[in-house]
């Protein structure tokens, strides 16, 4: 699940977790220990964070010889913000070459606590990236390695589902397949899964909505919509972010141009392949009432700011009013209104 550097089979002495995607930082630490841990089964771990006034000394006490030469692996985050004692001593450290210090350092990949870095490799470090993922197709690869950690496999589209659902954060997507590995047994999941199991989610629901509202089915937008508000508190501002994604989505496909092929539009638009038959169907419907999906779009950027509190000072709406603003918005946008 990680992008690594090649390693050998046995854990290095040095290990540099770097890049400021948390989740991925979380995944190279842990794996880390785990495989010392394989090695050393009785190591103790010391965590110290590299911004604490008593850095040095805690880093000191971590990597000293015990009288029974225990192994002791040592993590020491946020590598940027070490001060002048925590780098002295970490230096002090890697020189001492012992064979009973496991050292695991993260740094978010930034500029500040570059020489501590080159020094760490210097002594042999391996390195360990983790950098944050590309919106779309990075991170889908990202989500079916993470269902084939689990040795089960899932639809291209029900990936997508859950994307579009959980957004970018890397803790709640890993969180949410081992969800759904857990609970479902069917292989491969589908999107249908999905949609079931996340069917309480606001986001998920959103996005039910958003594919109605944009193919014109307002029939079906609505009754979605209606089902979603018995079914969740949180269903105007998850809805509205759909509807607006699902819009841009349409418009960059639209931008493209017929005669690309579904890989070309899909690079150039950054979506899935599999949605891109979806989102030319969807502009095909518009793209001969372009002044009503301009008027969406206005409306929409209305909405937004009306179900997020309101735009002037007074002009907030209270749950009923948030209600019948969605519902006018679902009629609008999906080009049958007035």
């Amino acid at each position: 699940m990680l992008r690594t550097m090649a390693r050998s089979s046995a854990p290095a002495r040095i290990t540099i977790a770097f890049g400021a995607e948390g989740a991925l930082v979380d995944a190279a630490v842990s794996q880390t220990v785990a495989a010392i841990r394989g090695q050393e089964p009785g190591a103790q771990k010391v965590t110290v964070v590299a911004s604490n006034p008593d850095g040095g000394a805690l880093v000191r006490d971590a990597g000293a010889p015990t009288l029974f030469g225990d192994s002791t692996i040592l993590v020491v985050t946020g590598a940027d913000s070490a001060s002048d004692e925590v780098d002295e001593a970490l230096r002090e450290l890697i020189a001492m070459e012992s064979d009973t210090v496991w050292l695991i350092v993260t740094h978010p990949g930034v500029v500040k606590g570059k020489n501590l870095m080159d020094a760490l490799r210097k002594a042999g470090a391996i390195q360990i990236n983790c950098a944050a993922l590309k919106r779309g197709k990075e991170t889908l690869a990202y989500l079916s390695r993470a269902v084939s950690s689990h040795k089960r496999h899932m639809a291209p589209d029900a990936l997508t589902v859950l994307y579009d659902a959980i957004g970018q954060d890397l803790r709640l997507l890993t969180a949410a397949v081992s969800q759904l590995m857990s609970d479902v047994e069917t292989d491969p999941i589908t999107a249908d899964d999905v949609r079931s199991y996340f069917g309480g989610v606001a986001e998920v629901s959103g996005f039910t909505i958003s594919d109605a509202v944009w193919d014109r089915r307002s029939v079906d937008a609505f009754r979605s919509l209606r089902w979603a508000m018995q079914s969740s508190d949180n269903v105007a501002v998850a809805t509205v972010s759909a509807l607006a994604a699902g819009l841009r989505s349409i418009v960059r496909v639209a931008g493209v141009g017929a005669g690309a092929s579904e890989q070309d539009v899909a690079r150039e638009a950054g979506v899935p392949p599999w949605k891109v038959e979806m989102l030319r169907r969807q502009w095909a419907g518009w793209s001969g009432d372009q002044r009503r999906l301009a008027a969406s779009a206005v409306a929409l950027a209305d909405a937004d700011g009306a179900l997020k509190g309101g735009v002037l000072e007074g002009s907030s709406l209270d749950p009923e009013q948030k209600r019948m603003a969605l519902e006018r918005l679902i009629i609008q946008a999906s080009g049958r209104g007035a």
